[in-house]
């Protein structure tokens, strides 16, 4: 058997799945749906291995004067640059060194997305001189059952959800990819100012992190990803706007 890039894109949430459900047969369904430090690791852990030795991972804060953001679940730095703190993985950053972040949710809940979104997008607001990565990753519920449709595939009515997604395509450094667990993938597309959701349910994670690589690609010079590299990262061949489930456009012009 050859090399199977697909197959292996696909592995990376089958070992997401096997570590959530590791630590759920330990400490139970009850306590899995709580926020917790715990999910944040299993992520942190993730992309320590994923990314490159000149992109560093952690926790904490982005400082810009007496300006401090919310804590931040996941800080993806620049690793050269000057941090004000630094303690194992706790940091306080200048808003320069600022790759990406990434906030952890238990839940697809619409409403609490809605809310998580928001708060993202305020904390991209302190980075103003370049793009960052603004992601959100939600470890769902329900990743295992095939028969299972997550609520995050409906076209957005009005209400939170639908207004959190339309704030964050109005600001440079909004939130700007999101996945679920549940098989959602759902990205900012700058130039056409628009969300688009797909239903890629082996591949939602894989294309999350693929996205993040691009990203940081794309507005530094850290990164070096050859022709065969973005192959490997996205692997569907026909491309994934088959999958796609809605699109969401700015100033609520949508089309499905």
């Amino acid at each position: 058997m050859g090399p199977n890039s697909l197959e292996y894109q696909k592995s990376i949430a089958l070992e997401f799945n096997a570590n959530k459900n590791r630590i759920r047969h330990l400490i139970g369904s009850a306590h899995w749906g709580e926020e917790g430090r715990h999910k944040e690791v299993i992520l942190m852990n993730f992309l320590k291995r994923f990314l490159p030795n000149n992109v560093a991972v952690g926790t904490g804060f982005i400082k810009e004067g007496d300006s401090i953001s919310t804590q931040i679940d996941i800080i993806i730095y620049n690793p050269s640059m000057p941090l004000y703190f630094k303690e194992n993985d706790f940091i306080i950053v200048q808003p320069g060194s600022v790759l990406g972040v990434i906030e952890v949710k238990s839940n697809s809940n619409k409403n609490e997305i809605g809310e998580a979104i928001f708060k993202a997008s305020k904390v991209g607001l302190l980075v103003r001189e370049k793009r960052i990565f603004n992601g959100l990753f939600i470890f769902g519920q329900n990743g295992n059952n095939e028969k299972y449709s997550s609520k995050m595939l409906g076209k957005p009515r009005n209400g939170l959800f639908k207004n959190s997604l339309l704030e964050a395509l109005s600001k440079d450094n909004g939130v700007n990819h999101i996945v679920s667990m549940d098989g959602v993938f759902i990205k900012k597309w700058s130039e056409e100012e628009q969300f688009s959701c797909y239903k890629i349910r082996d591949l939602a994670v894989s294309y999350f992190f693929s996205n993040l690589l691009d990203f940081i690609n794309s507005s530094t010079e850290l990164l070096d990803i050859t022709d065969s590299m973005y192959e490997h990262l996205y692997p569907i061949p026909e491309g994934k706007e088959n999958f796609i489930k809605w699109r969401l456009r700015k100033q609520a012009r949508e089309t499905v």
